[in-house]
């Protein structure tokens, strides 16, 4: 039931968040930050974020655990930014357990989760983002 509802959650986070990713362009599509994509390439930085996080949400990858900090937008990330790094083992969100590094961000991991649904109540696919906890 925990697991259901916190699905719920997400979805309607996400689904808010498919609304203003779209506010969050410029004319050519380009991060709404005013520079050309090249330049953003392996930065965090740019309007990507996608809703709220729910507090104590954590994975551990290799002995080590982290924290769910933030939700991403896939269609606003370049995907060849990604380099696959392992699985999860254990995980507080249902999904794939495969982990991923993003190109200039040191120390924090990635998970993925495909969109679902199509037309105007789809879902995006979303990147989840994870700080090692203190």
């Amino acid at each position: 039931m925990r697991a259901n509802l916190f699905v719920l959650l997400m979805l309607s986070v996400f689904s808010v968040a498919a609304l203003l990713g779209a506010a969050c362009s410029d004319d050519d599509g380009d991060a709404a930050n005013g520079q050309p994509a090249a330049e953003n390439q392996g930065t965090v930085s740019g309007p990507t974020s996608a809703g709220a996080i729910v507090p104590n949400t954590f994975l551990t990858f290799e002995s080590d655990q982290y924290r769910l900090v933030e939700i991403l937008q896939a269609d606003l990330i370049d995907d060849s930014w990604f380099t696959e790094a392992g699985e999860a083992s254990e995980s507080d969100v249902e999904g794939d357990p495969t982990l991923y590094t993003r190109q200039g961000d040191d120390g924090a991991v990635y998970t993925f989760l495909a969109g679902a649904g199509s037309g105007e109540d789809a879902l995006p696919d979303i990147w989840y983002r994870w700080e090692p906890a203190e």
